[in-house]
């Protein structure tokens, strides 16, 4: 269902959040302030991170996915809000409060709309992720939230960003003191000493009545407060828009535990966590590029207007042939966005291009049906209640001026018309991004081609003029540097990039076979012997999962987890109000089971996170974790629904352990059999560093330097980014590295399929930080040294592991018959080694770094 660069994105997220909960756990509380900030920069090695902190001085997790338009924001949204409640949210069980913060009026009707619907695909994908019933709320309805329902249920408020502006707020029902449900959320009003004390425990609750002196203390019940209760994780769709001090600031104040940020356009300053390209949007049929400027020196508006009427019903004709030829449910009904210069009633006949003139212009000129073109305006939504992709829609001409910003998506807009006669491209910048998503996400076949572009026409005298126009529309909506914008005459526009090669006095030493060609080996897997042996790359599937067997899991170990906790606090707690009475708390008794044993486990078995294994190992799992947990303790009997999220999460991570320890086994078996090898020889098994590489353009490109201010000299590539080293630690590696007499040349490798990296017998791909080829020795081995820096604040389990896999790589290195490697490797030696930032033995790294380059 999800898309790779999806899945790419929600393994990021979830990679960074898994450390970060692992680090809130493991930190004494008074450094749980840079939880956040060394999870970023030391664990997960993202770059430099910005702090920021909630209402009530707490950190505060924050970063931003950076998605161009058209890149599944919303769903990619959904799956984030299960990795938040699989990690640093687990305690809550998926329930509570998510505040889910859009910019406009469009595309929050539009989200509304979406996520109230259970048929909805983001509405599907949002309970998959969580596994929890879903309430959608309104601001104007969230007054009904009950206590019961916040804790069984994952609550969804959803708010458009001027509804938070604190400048207003005793303006706004969001921040007046309510009735209603709300006040069940709050100490009663006569508890003067529970309202002090929660008053203390969230000091900025906004107060009816606070006196110290008098002891007097009155919360008040505002949604705003509830809000400040919960500690909801925020969503911020469109998170550019969030740009002022006082946004930021109010939604800090919300008491947020995390953050959210989803853009095409991030703000500077951002945490950027994760990045999706335009070239990932088209290779996965997301949007329709390149964007055709398809126009002439055309002086009359009604001339482009008819330019593209043509080009309509060629669109068309071929949408109704691949349609009755290829697929009917490809039913595609190409649409024209014309911007005109004026919609309003009061500014017609003022020499500016109107929208009605422009629909007289198609219905009594072109013979365009009436009610085929539609007019959007601010005071004419002529769209209200209309389903564009409803195949009986009528609808082929919309015509506005900005209205069709943000939010507005129909696949079938196809054309964009600009008839700004001014040059100026404010506008327009706006509507370029809506004409740019691909119909059913799914490119037409090469005969069909031109139904998988988009394309531009506007009153100007020169594409040239269009083309900056449009590139800066693309970059507003994150397609930056693409490259893919293309003029009527089908030159494609350039784009500026710094292209880092091979040193030639580098490459000119590896000879046959491979000249001028340098590869790295990996693991790869020998089946049969002598001239009848096959080699393929080690797969973590299919060489190593498919050798675990879940009965031989250590059930034993699940016999002393302990959920007696768990099981107290699972209380329904009632609260009882009539007319003349306040609100009393009157009973509290145990949280009603509503599911049998045998249902709990159904449910685990079909929402544990292995789709690897079938249902039917997965049932074997969850029943044999039941019976352990059953015989050690009695009272869980006929009760797991109470504890299912608990025992869900705790399985999930027993499966991991398990899966670890037998395919460490597996991969041990292997290497005893003298089966784990390196082979050059076999293309599919080797890493070829490409001859040259393209350093991305993102202001103004730094070379890694030394301190004297001269460029490395060693680096096998003739320029280094200084950003592509991610701390000082490993900034200093590379400088060192340059400055060593015994090195020929070192590698900065980084992370992504595209760099080189070691399969060991966990899932995740390990990528060493250097490569470094030692100077060759007269009469000794040559030496290549894979290295990767370990930072004092690094994961120890993760640095075991690959201290493991960096033993079993050097031996491997040391017993293969280097014949097997080609003629031009028969006297390498591969090594991998952990260079610790601080040694254990008390020695200087730098001093290691020496004795292992001798």
């Amino acid at each position: 269902m999800l898309k790779e660069y999806q899945k790419r994105v929600d393994q990021e997220v979830e990679g960074f959040l898994s450390s970060l909960a692992l680090r809130q756990k493991n930190t004494p509380s008074d450094y749980a302030e840079q939880c956040s900030q060394i999870t970023w920069e030391k664990d997960c090695k993202l770059g430099e991170y910005k702090r920021r902190t909630n209402g009530i001085g707490q950190d505060l997790p924050n970063f931003c996915i950076k998605v161009p338009t058209g890149g599944g924001k919303t769903l990619l949204a959904t799956q984030i809000l299960g990795s938040i409640y699989r990690t640093i949210l687990a305690d809550q069980n998926g329930a509570g409060l998510v505040l889910w913060v859009v910019p406009s009026s469009q595309i929050y009707r539009d989200t509304i709309k979406r996520l109230s619907d259970r048929r909805d695909l983001y509405r599907v994908m949002l309970e998959h992720s969580l596994s929890r019933r879903i309430e959608i709320w309104e601001k104007d309805d969230i007054a009904r939230l009950t206590p019961t329902r916040l804790r069984e249920c994952l609550n969804i408020l959803i708010l458009q960003l001027a509804s938070t502006n604190r400048e207003t707020k005793e303006q706004l029902k969001f921040f007046r003191d309510s009735g209603g449900n709300i006040v069940q959320h709050f100490p009663p009003e006569d508890d003067a000493a529970a309202q002090k004390a929660l008053k203390e425990k969230i000091p900025n609750l906004d107060m009816i009545v606070h006196d110290e002196d008098s002891g007097q203390h009155l919360v008040k019940t505002s949604i705003g407060n509830l809000v400040r209760l919960c500690r909801p994780a925020v969503i911020l769709d469109e998170g550019h828009k969030a740009t002022s001090l006082q946004a930021r600031e109010t939604l800090e104040g919300f008491n947020a535990s995390i953050i959210v940020e989803l853009s095409a356009t991030p703000r500077v300053g951002t945490n950027i966590i994760s990045r999706v390209t335009g070239k990932e949007l088209l290779d996965e049929e997301m949007i329709k590029l390149p964007l055709n400027i398809a126009t002439s020196k055309l002086n009359k508006w009604e001339d482009v207007v008819t330019q593209a009427r043509d080009k309509r019903e060629s669109l068309a004709v071929q949408a109704a042939d691949l349609a009755a030829k290829v697929d009917p449910e490809l039913r595609i009904r190409p649409i024209v966005l014309i911007q005109a210069e004026r919609t309003g009633a009061e500014q017609e006949g003022k020499g500016k291009i109107h929208a009605n003139q422009v629909a007289d212009y198609l219905t009594q000129h072109l013979g365009v049906a009436r009610d085929k073109v539609k007019i959007k305006s601010a005071e004419n939504d002529g769209l209200e209640d209309v389903d564009l992709m409803d195949p009986d829609c009528a609808v082929e001409w919309i015509i506005t001026k900005s209205a069709l910003q943000e939010g507005w998506d129909c696949p079938f807009a196809y054309i964009l018309v600009s008839l700004s006669s001014t040059g100026s491209s404010q506008n327009m910048t706006q509507l370029v991004g809506r004409v740019l998503r691909q119909p059913y996400q799914r490119r037409a076949p090469d005969e069909y081609g031109e139904l998988n572009e988009s394309y531009v026409y506007c009153l100007h005298a020169t594409s040239g003029e269009i083309a900056k126009q449009v590139k800066k529309a693309l970059e507003q909506e994150g397609y930056e540097g693409e490259g893919l914008v293309v003029d009527a005459s089908g030159r494609e526009s350039t784009k500026a990039e710094r292209i880092a090669a091979i040193r030639p006095e580098f490459s000119s030493l590896y000879k046959k076979p491979f000249a001028g060609k340098i590869y790295l080996p990996r693991f790869c897997v020998r089946t049969g012997k002598g001239k009848a042996a096959q080699y393929e790359p080690l797969d973590y599937f299919r060489h190593l999962i498919s050798r675990v067997d879940v009965e031989r899991f250590e059930y034993g170990s699940v016999s002393t987890w302990q959920l007696n906790k768990e099981l107290l606090d699972a209380k329904d707690r009632f609260y009882r109000v009539t007319l003349g009475t306040e609100l009393t708390r009157v009973s509290e008794k145990d949280t009603e089971v509503l599911e049998t044993d045998e249902e709990v486990l159904g449910w685990m078995t079909a929402s544990l996170r292995f789709d690897f294994f079938s249902q039917k190992d997965l049932g074997i799992v969850a029943q044999r974790v039941y019976q352990q947990i059953k015989q050690a303790d009695l009272l869980l009997q006929d009760r797991l629904a109470l504890v299912k999220f608990v025992v869900r999460n705790k399985t999930e991570a027993f499966i991991q352990e398990q899966l670890d320890k037998q395919t460490e086994a597996a991969f041990d078996e292997l290497f005893a059999e003298d089966r784990i090898e390196f082979y050059l020889a076999c293309e599919n098994c080797r890493y070829e560093i490409p001859a040259s590489v393209p350093i991305k353009q993102s202001g103004t490109l730094q070379a890694l330097m030394h301190d004297d201010g001269n460029p490395v000299q060693r680096s096998l590539f003739d320029f280094v980014d200084h950003h592509s080293c991610e701390n000082n630690f490993e900034r200093a590696i590379a400088l060192c590295l340059d400055k060593d007499a015994d090195v020929l040349w070192w590698y900065r490798n980084l992370v992504g399929d595209k760099h080189f990296h070691i399969q060991g017998y966990r899932k995740q791909k390990v990528f060493p930080d250097f490569l470094v080829h030692r100077t060759p020795v007269p009469k000794e081995n040559h030496l290549v040294l894979v290295l990767e820096g370990k930072g004092d604040m690094r994961d120890v389990e993760d640095t075991e592991y690959k201290r493991n896999l960096a033993d079993l790589f050097s031996q491997t290195g040391k017993r293969v018959p280097w014949q097997k490697l080609g003629e031009e490797f028969r006297d390498h030696v591969f090594k991998f080694e952990i260079l610790d930032e601080s040694e254990p033995d008390g020695r200087d790294w730098k001093d290691k770094l020496r004795e292992l380059l001798r």
